[in-house]
């Protein structure tokens, strides 16, 4: 599998899911849409990457792409997930057998896994002989850590909680920002780093959140059709919402931060259209909820973690009131 490419594509519908005009930001940058979606070996090279990544920044006026698109290409990585699954047990194990896959994806950086007496450590160092690519260096390591931390609530069933975040481009005017997205302390260092307590390393994966994400994958478009929101802005976060919902809750300031806007902004402009963003979430976790039931063979407890449920009896209370039975009556 070309991994570059679906790195390319999926940076392409995150910009287009942004109402970004791609096909202008692809001929400034000397790419063809039309030959990468078609030809299995297309390749971008670094002075095409580095002007890619220019001109997003410019035409989303956002200096934190690389992490908003690090939060939000879980689903477009599923098949290298799948990889590190099929040869994984523990979160030691994944992210060992991730760092071997990562040039897959980049040159710029290297992965290191270091452990200390009670902490551990995922660093992603720079590569000699790339500095004439400030700008895609940036984003992309900004996309790995952000990547990083937000594909592993995909594979677990309990919220990794990172001690400290390290990022080279750290600037004190995200600051709030930064802690939205990765919701601890972050600050600059020489290379990007996460730091965990030790004894997350031996958390098991659990495996069933790989068929929970390969069965939204699969049906994504389908799911993708909310009945109830007419408005075309109450889609679009409707959208994101789904194609990013496994087991971490979206709150409201990330999904602004994502959308390059204010909360207050995002409330106005869903208010314009009649509907509020618990309204949206709502619709979000009934729409999971009985696609899960109906098509997956996770238990309760399970789905109700994905969904943001931290208690599977909340869960069956909600179910009851959207369906009018219980999610195992229902699923007989």
């Amino acid at each position: 599998m070309n991994y570059r490419k679906t790195f390319l594509q999926a940076l392409f519908i995150f910009c287009k899911d942004r109402n970004m005009d791609i096909d202008k930001i692809a001929s400034l940058s000397s790419i063809n849409i039309h030959d990468l979606n078609s030809k299995s070996r297309y390749k971008v090279t670094n002075h095409q990457m580095e002007t890619l990544w220019k001109n997003i920044v410019h035409f989303s006026n956002d200096k934190l792409t690389g992490l908003h698109f690090g939060a939000a290409m879980q689903l477009a990585a599923l098949n290298a997930v799948g990889q590190i699954i099929q040869t994984s047990s523990t979160v030691k194990e994944a992210l060992q057998h991730a760092g071997t896959l990562l040039h897959l994806i980049t040159d710029y950086y290297t992965m290191l896994i270091e452990e200390q007496s009670k902490t551990f450590s995922v660093s992603f160092i720079k590569n000699k002989g790339y500095e004439k690519f400030p700008c895609s260096m940036k984003h992309i390591g900004d996309f790995l850590v952000t990547f990083t931390l937000y594909e592993m609530r995909g594979l677990l069933l309990t919220n990794p909680e990172p001690i400290k975040i390290g990022i080279p481009s750290f600037h004190k005017d995200y600051k709030a920002e930064y802690e939205i997205i990765f919701n601890c302390r972050v600050s600059k260092s020489e290379n990007y780093s996460i730091n965990f307590k030790k004894e997350f390393l031996a958390t098991p994966i659990i495996t069933a959140n790989y068929e929970i994400q390969t069965l939204l994958l699969n049906q994504i478009h389908q799911l993708q059709q909310p009945q109830k929101l007419k408005g075309s802005f109450s889609r679009r976060i409707f959208n994101y919402l789904i194609t990013n919902s496994y087991l971490y809750a979206m709150s409201i300031e990330a999904v602004a931060g994502n959308f390059n806007m204010s909360v207050r902004t995002l409330q106005r402009k869903l208010k314009e259209e009649g509907i509020s963003y618990l309204v949206i979430v709502e619709e979000v976790r009934k729409t999971l909820a009985i696609h899960y039931i109906e098509n997956s063979s996770s238990s309760v407890k399970e789905i109700a973690a994905i969904i943001g449920y931290s208690e599977p009896s909340a869960f069956v209370r909600a179910f009851k009131k959207w369906t009018g039975i219980t999610p195992s009556a229902y699923r007989t």
